[in-house]
């Protein structure tokens, strides 16, 4: 960079990072509000506050993209309103070299705060969610990796793998007997139909201790040591009583928009190697990756409002501008998507579409204010 775009740069970056921390504070004390609705005597107001913490790296990464946006239209617009930018086109720099010194930065901007949402947000997300879970829900516990277990007087469950809402993956039950294992059930899966839980391809062993007198010695004359005694059957499918129901479960999915490019293709492949929808996980995996040119357009569109200005524009004008400009994009990508995903287009489609349609909105509308 030179010396003019590390200037412009500066200016952009400043503008950003106020826009972006307060809307951060604005989610952060609404999302604390939500959690103090919430409280009772294991969920505790520090609780709360911790959990509410734990969810700003997942908002930062989130709302990234509007504050970029209103942050650009910010500072240039404040150099445009100085006459600076007016300066720099009569020195000899065009609409498009301006561009290309805002775009290094906004670009190295958003390299940060991917890596933030690659590596912070997910852990945090995923944290978070352990928190309030186990302590608004007694005898539960998530475990380190993608499984969770489940306690109630009399059994231990695990669930290696969840993978929707109704739809549970590798399940294994212990229950217990005058404090030793009796019995272990161990299921490919567990589906809830007709308001209940059904495990099926279930491998059922039962364990006993039992006292076998050989033949020929009188009962009492040797204190035999008991035997362990085990059987094994298969069933098809057997009901199960199961702790928590899928209204539960299901706010204890991270969602698609917050996983790690890593983790959504792991998922990918899980979902169809077992013959499942991937198409929602397939679009967010491929939203990350055009992400960089969903900023380059968002930052493109900002000129044509900025150089086909000929007035003084206040500082609040520009911020609902650049409000509805985010609220527009947002609502453009959402419908794309969801397009893709209901007439069964191709995810790359759905992901890239509405980032490249923003890029030929604003070359035209460049060409035109020139």
């Amino acid at each position: 960079m030179n010396r003019i775009e590390r200037y412009l740069g500066s200016v952009v970056f400043g503008h950003t990072l106020l826009v972006w921390l307060v809307l951060l504070v604005i989610l952060g004390f609404s999302e604390f509000m939500i959690q103090l609705g919430k409280l009772d005597e294991t969920y505790t107001l520090a609780k709360g506050a911790l959990y509410t913490l734990l969810k700003l790296p997942v908002y930062g990464y989130e709302i990234f993209p509007v504050a970029l946006l209103i942050g650009t239209l910010m500072g240039l617009g404040g150099l445009a309103n100085q006459s600076e930018l007016t300066v720099l086109r009569v020195t000899g720099w065009s609409v498009g070299r301006i561009l290309l010194g805002v775009l290094k930065t906004a670009l190295l901007m958003w390299l940060v705060v991917a890596m933030m949402g690659e590596w912070l947000a997910p852990q945090s997300e995923t944290y978070a969610k352990k928190l309030r879970s186990e302590a608004l829900q007694q005898g539960f516990s998530i475990g380190s990796g993608s499984g969770f277990w489940l306690k109630d007087p009399q059994r231990f469950i695990h669930v290696k793998q969840a993978v929707s809402p109704t739809e549970l993956r590798n399940v294994t039950i212990y229950e217990q007997k005058n404090g030793d294992i009796s019995q272990v059930w161990q299921a490919k899966k567990a589906v809830f139909e007709n308001g209940g839980w059904q495990l099926q391809a279930v491998n059922q062993q039962a364990l006993s201790f039992a006292v076998t007198q050989p033949q020929g010695i009188t009962a009492g004359e040797v204190a035999w040591p008991p035997r362990l005694q085990w059987q094994q059957q298969t069933l098809k499918t057997l009901p199960l009583d199961f702790p928590l129901q899928p209204e539960v479960l299901e706010s204890l999915n991270i969602e698609s928009r917050y996983m790690s490019l890593w983790g959504l293709r792991g998922y990918i492949g899980f979902l169809q190697d077992n013959d499942l929808d991937a198409s929602e996980y397939q679009l967010a995996f491929w939203r990350k990756l055009a992400m960089p040119l969903v900023v380059i357009g968002l930052i493109a569109i900002v000129f044509p409002l900025i150089f086909g200005s000929q007035r003084q524009v206040s500082m609040g004008q520009r911020v609902f501008v650049g409000i509805l400009i985010g609220m527009g994009f947002h609502l453009l990508n959402q419908m794309f998507g969801n397009l893709s995903i209901v007439y069964h287009l191709p995810a790359v489609v759905g992901a890239f579409l509405p980032a490249v349609t923003v890029i030929a909105l604003a070359v035209l509308w460049l060409k035109r204010v020139r």
